[in-house]
């Protein structure tokens, strides 16, 4: 009996001991927990949100903590600014919310992060939505209902509508030369043009234009956003001066062998001559044209020295047939390549964007249409790649069996990008 009674005590001073360590780990472990995750943070008063109206507004929250702090919204929204994002110990932060030109109410949740924990506070944003003139009085302006315009890297020619219950001015900052609106001003609901250059750099823009409605200053700014882009080629052939610019005069339009000395230094020749053994192409007024009667030809793009190693590239370009001032047509194809490394995913194109010279007589307003641009890819250039652009066939004669002796082509904007 002593020998049993013995061994029970053992094995429950062996299990009190156990039960006794278990508390001691998880009270340090608790304890250690707390005090390395528990930094304390808070907002100055606790603000539950940030209320704002429609016309936009600018609130500054006060941070309480001794940690390493930053704010980061659950999305990156345009209209909401903050200013610093981050900072060290106790400091302040500014949310500016843009005006909101909308019929739709937005949201947005901002969270807290100290010393690398994500905090329970959140800082929700809550703006009204632009209210409509329904006899209530409101008065407003904006562009065609926008919170902002985006923009691509490739540059913009669109219509909008300023949308206005009265007189209305668009403000463009000083120095923003890369954007242009007309008309600036007007009245009432009204149609306007948007041109944005391209973007031939790698770096983002930003162009905040401010509205006026009948003389006062609206507030907030509607911005105008364009992403920046790895360019590796760009010819608009501005330098080219020749001939006219109306399609069908081709006067003093000068072929490309003839071109003068710093012309020929741009770097574009020819890949191949036209069948009679001279390469066909011809300078125009910041443009250049491919091919003649009988003989389609090709331009030919300098290396593309730019590109880093071996790279995917977007190509894009301008392209416009040829149609006399009477309405005969010529054909339509145009086939692109590459010499040297590097393959194309589109080998050839159907140009039928036919020019309206009633409508747009001294052929300017067609190389802003959307359909004049078209884009092909390569994949695989190198420093060594060249681009050649043709018209049609080099040898476009009856006997050949082409269904049209002429296939003239204009190309202009030629841009190349490293494909994201």
């Amino acid at each position: 009996m002593k020998t049993t009674y013995y061994t029970d005590l053992r094995k429950a001073s062996i299990a009190l001991l156990g039960v006794l360590c278990l508390g001691l780990v998880v009270f340090f472990s608790s304890c250690k927990k707390e005090n390395v995750d528990r930094t304390h943070f808070a907002l100055k008063d606790n603000p539950a949100g940030m209320t704002v109206p429609s016309q936009g507004e600018s609130q500054t929250f006060t941070v309480q903590t001794a940690g390493a702090w930053k704010v980061e919204p659950l999305r990156n929204e345009r209209w909401v600014k903050i200013e610093p994002t981050e900072g060290n110990g106790e400091g302040t932060f500014t949310v500016t919310v843009a005006r909101n030109t909308t019929l739709e109410a937005r949201q947005s949740v901002l969270t807290f992060v100290v010393d690398g924990s994500i905090q329970n506070t959140v800082l929700r944003i809550d703006q009204a939505a632009r209210g409509q003139n329904n006899g209530n009085g409101e008065s407003y302006v904006n562009l065609d209902g926008l919170p902002n315009l985006e923009v691509p890297e490739e540059g913009l020619y669109g219509r909008y509508a300023i949308r206005s219950t009265g007189d209305w001015k668009i403000e463009i900052p000083e120095g923003v030369d890369w954007l242009n609106i007309e008309p600036m001003q007007g009245r009432y609901d009204q149609g306007i043009t948007v041109n944005v250059d391209i973007n031939a750099t790698p770096d983002a823009r930003t162009a905040g234009l401010i509205f006026y409605l009948d003389g006062e200053q609206v507030p907030g700014v509607f911005e105008v956003n364009q992403e920046g882009m790895e360019v590796i080629l760009y010819e608009d052939f501005s330098w080219l001066g020749y001939g006219s610019e109306i399609f069908y005069t081709t006067g003093g339009e000068t072929r490309i062998d003839n071109w003068s000395s710093t012309e020929k230094e741009k770097g574009w020749s020819w890949h191949k001559p036209s069948a009679d053994n001279i390469p066909s192409t011809y300078a125009r007024q910041g443009f250049v044209k491919l091919g003649k009667t009988n003989y389609g030809s090709d331009i030919l793009s300098p290396k593309l020295s730019a590109v880093q190693g071996t790279q995917n590239l977007r190509v894009s370009f301008k392209a416009v047939p040829y149609q006399t001032a009477g309405g005969a047509r010529d054909d339509t194809s145009l086939k692109v390549g590459v010499t040297g490394p590097g393959t194309v995913d589109e080998a050839e194109f159907t140009i039928d964007n036919w020019p309206n010279y009633t409508a747009d007589p001294n052929c300017t307003e067609i190389w802003k249409a959307d359909e004049t641009t078209r884009t092909f890819t390569i994949t695989g250039a190198t420093a060594e790649t060249q681009i050649w652009f043709l018209g049609g066939d080099y040898d476009l004669r009856a006997a050949t069996g082409a269904p049209i002796n002429k296939n003239r082509i204009f190309l202009d904007d030629i841009l190349v990008t490293v494909m994201k």
